[in-house]
């Protein structure tokens, strides 16, 4: 029996559906009866979701997945409906989660044990702009790294949605961070907190060598394949290289599987070296059992005013071609958003 005190009948919800993998074009607005929750499931009146290059990775079909599927890493919205067996939340609450996929919808079925509660203090837009990014960052400098201040860091693609993230939290950890970054973005990273590094006009590796001496403690490296080795170079003897993405895979080189290829395996060479260094993989699991512990403690930054979420652009949810267009085409600052 589900707990519903909303009259939902005759509504429909409407939602991005990809049969096949492909373009952008291969996204399609689809619309269909409001999905069925099981005991243990809240259903979630979409108010936003994030849209990222995981969805293009899944879109491509670079990351496996079985289609037809719906994107959508993270969603923040209100409970309309609830399982009977759903305890601490009722219809109304305002949640946000990382779904993985299935986001980019207007009503979406979300296990209850991966939701959490939005602040009140916080606006919608802020804690969606906090989810997949600054919990992402949050993993790699503390829980991943496990970084202390006085650290060195760096971040690649530092002025996007999740190295923005890095560069916010590392000046809450007191933290020194390099991040590489254009011509044009590198106020951006100066605004952040960052130390900018043009990849445009100089070699990163000699840049690094240069300002920091000795190597940085650890990079994070969302990019993979050629970029992992050079990454590896800047390494403190005992430093970390941890890559969370395969943004090389994305070159319209080759199919979809040797993209990938090409972007990994560096990185198991690289573990394979004798020495002290580490050489990691970071991957978002809505399952890790501390991930509402992470979102909980992003909130509270948001909340203290610590870090403030860069949001680039809102599109709506029809606009879904458009908006990954956006993200690929033009790489922004900050996150891009979907409102149904």
């Amino acid at each position: 029996m589900i707990q519903n005190p909303y009259d939902l009948s005759g509504l429909k919800n409407k939602k991005v559906i990809i049969r096949t993998p492909g373009p952008a074009e291969v996204c399609e607005i689809f619309e269909e009866d409001l999905p069925s929750l099981n005991a243990a499931q809240v259903l979630v009146k979409v108010e936003y979701c994030g849209v990222a290059l995981g969805d293009i990775l899944f879109r491509e079909g670079i990351s496996p997945v079985e289609y037809p599927m719906t994107p959508g890493y993270d969603v923040v919205g209100h409970i309309v409906a609830i399982g009977t067996k759903v305890y601490g939340f009722k219809p109304g609450d305002r949640v946000a989660a990382l779904t993985l996929k299935d986001g980019y919808s207007s009503y979406v079925c979300i296990d209850s044990e991966i939701i959490v509660a939005v602040p009140q203090g916080i606006t919608s837009e802020k804690a969606i702009g906090a989810m997949l990014n600054y919990v992402t960052a949050y993993q790699l400098l503390v829980n991943k790294a496990k970084l202390p201040a006085g650290s060195s860091i760096l971040i690649h693609g530092a002025a996007g949605g999740v190295g923005l993230a890095v560069l916010g939290l590392a000046k809450v950890l007191n933290i020194t961070a390099y991040g590489t970054v254009s011509t044009h973005k590198v106020s951006t990273v100066t605004v952040a907190g960052g130390i900018p590094i043009d990849y445009t006009q100089t070699d990163f590796v000699k840049e690094i060598l240069i300002k920091n001496g000795k190597g940085v403690d650890a990079v994070f490296d969302p990019i993979g394949g050629s970029n992992l080795w050079r990454s590896y170079k800047v390494l403190d003897k005992n430093g970390q290289l941890i890559s969370f993405g395969v943004g090389e895979a994305l070159k319209k080189e080759g199919n979809a599987k040797w993209r990938l290829f090409k972007a990994v395996w560096p990185l198991i060479v690289l573990k394979l070296l004798p020495n002290s260094r580490k050489v990691r993989l970071y991957t978002t699991s809505p399952k890790n059992r501390h991930l509402k512990e992470v979102i909980e403690r992003v909130f509270a930054f948001v909340e203290l005013g610590k870090i403030t979420p860069v949001i680039s652009k809102v599109f709506p949810l029809t606009s879904v071609i458009d908006a990954h267009k956006y993200l690929t085409d033009q790489r922004p600052m900050g996150k891009v958003l979907l409102k149904p």
